[in-house]
């Protein structure tokens, strides 16, 4: 007679669905264990002649076989557990892949590697006929694809309040359509398709704005500007915002590229498709560039004028000793005549007998544009390197290359100051400016500069101190001076006067 296994008792004892033992449970379940199963305390025998097994007379009870077998049938459960035997676990069932628009519910159309569907036949032609006819007025055209463009996008609230604040800037009205009373018509609601809906809850509207947009009466003073639009939006007003955040820059890039690309590839104004091609390059650009910008605001105006200010203005060579007097002329003397700066200057610092007599002659603040960049030859640089270290100083100088700049203006809308396009700056003298080439490297070509210069005896400038600096991009448009305005109101309450000083607060209580 063998025992029972532990895995039959974990078995019996998993199969209860009440959670007790099936002793208790189903009496039949425990006279199979008392068959199978002899009590510890119950001594049997088989019989080896007849096959009848017999049993002494100090057998158990019917109570007591019933309490020793729920012990044996326990003991088999316990044994189970220790064997490390396991339940078999159940499987995982393989949900179906949600299909069709379940499966769209969470694009947003500015995913990196988006595609718009492609549309009907018949969709193709009504665009092309219809919708985006060249025939229609431009401003019916661009109003028709800004509302599809909407409906097309799953925006989110920060990227709700960029797009408005883009179509704001170009003149176009966004802000939520009140009293309208369309919600109330049900009957019309049920009736209307899809595009009658959109045009019903569609926000944006041309020309219908009041003075702070476009109005079809003062055509004279708007033009037609994509690019233009996009350079002020990204240099302009998204630091106003955010300031410098790396993440809100590339996310107003990637926003303004998405709609121009709609605009694209629906041939909604092919007259303006090489103007859309120019803002789509801004859109690209904008967020390396303003990075740079940020970086040069930080390091500028670099470790060689750094230098040449701690020596020349204030008085700094008195405040210096002797030997970091002599460590920084030298590495003053090597980087400039190494540099690319004129041979004039070169000339008057090598005839300098002392340096310490070099002194400065000219303080300004002035506002530039880089017009060219000359970076450091590889002679240059080694031949720098070599002189510093015969003369004991290694690793005191870097060398330099040239920033050459023209005068410019950076326009920030003030009534008494020249605009950009007023001033003819074509044949102001252009001024070099030495500045290492890991700094040189993040300028280009139409960068703004507003810095504090110098220029010392010998005629070589330099950068005393940085106050502003703007990308190649940077633009100010006069809509920006519109943020916050409000059409004025004609007020016909009595204005007061010496004899009724409270005359248009009494208007104004009779009103309440």
């Amino acid at each position: 007679m063998s025992r029972v296994s532990s895995t039959e008792g974990v078995t019996a004892a998993s199969g209860s669905t009440s959670g007790q033992s099936d002793l208790h449970a189903n009496k039949e379940t425990t006279k199979e264990l008392v068959t199978e199963t002899p009590s510890a305390n119950q001594e049997s025998s088989l019989s080896s002649g007849d096959g009848k097994a017999t049993t002494d007379d100090t057998s158990p009870t019917a109570e007591d076989a019933g309490s020793a077998n729920a012990e044996t049938a326990t003991d088999a459960i316990r044994g189970g557990i220790q064997m490390g035997t396991e339940p078999a676990r159940k499987k995982k069932k393989n949900r179906p892949k949600k299909k069709g628009a379940a499966a769209r519910k969470n694009v947003t159309g500015f995913e990196e590697f988006y595609a718009d569907a492609p549309i009907t036949p018949a969709e193709a032609a009504e665009e092309k006929k219809e919708l985006y006819n060249s025939s229609r007025p431009f401003i019916d055209r661009i109003e028709e694809c800004i509302q599809r463009f909407r409906a097309r996008r799953r925006m989110d609230s920060e990227r709700t309040n960029l797009f408005n604040k883009y179509l704001w800037l170009g003149g176009i009205d966004s802000s939520p359509r009140q009293f309208t009373g369309f919600a109330e018509d049900r009957a019309a609601l049920e009736e209307a398709d899809a595009d009658d809906i959109r045009r019903l809850t569609a926000i944006d509207t041309v020309g219908e704005g009041g003075s702070r947009f476009y109005s079809p009466t003062e055509q004279d003073h708007w033009f037609v500007d994509f690019e233009g639009i996009v350079k002020g939006f990204l240099s302009r007003l998204i630091p106003g915002i955010y300031m410098y955040d790396e993440k809100a820059n590339h996310l107003a890039a990637d926003l303004v590229k998405n709609f121009l690309n709609y605009v694209l590839m629906h041939d909604v104004c092919p007259e303006y498709a090489e103007d859309i091609t120019a803002a789509r390059h801004i859109c690209d650009i904008s967020a390396p560039e303003l990075r740079l910008m940020h970086e040069l605001t930080h390091a500028l105006p670099g470790t060689f004028n750094a230098a040449v200010v701690s020596l020349f203005c204030d008085g700094g060579i008195a405040k210096c000793d002797e030997d970091e007097i002599f460590g920084k002329l030298v590495a003053f003397r090597v980087t400039v005549l190494s540099s690319a700066v004129s041979g004039r200057i070169k000339e008057q610092l090598m005839s300098s007998n002392d340096l310490t007599t070099i002194h400065v002659i000219s303080t300004k603040e002035e506002t530039y544009e880089v017009v060219d960049i000359i970076k450091p030859r590889q002679n240059d640089i080694k031949m720098v390197e070599m002189h510093l270290q015969k003369a004991g100083y290694a690793g005191k100088g870097k060398p330099a290359g040239v920033l050459r700049l023209r005068s410019a203006i950076i326009d920030y809308g003030i009534e008494n100051q020249s605009r950009a396009g007023e001033v003819d700056f074509s044949k102001r003298e252009l001024e070099d400016y030495l500045l290492e080439n890991d700094l040189l490297v993040k300028f280009d070509k139409g960068v703004k500069i507003r810095a504090v210069v110098c220029e010392l005896s010998v005629g070589l400038r330099f950068i005393k101190a940085v106050e502003d600096i703007r990308p190649s991009f940077d633009l100010f448009l006069p809509q920006m001076l519109m943020d916050g305005w409000k059409d004025p109101v004609p007020n016909e309450r009595p204005p007061p006067s010496a004899t009724n000083p409270g005359a248009e607060d009494k208007a104004f209580a009779a009103e309440i």
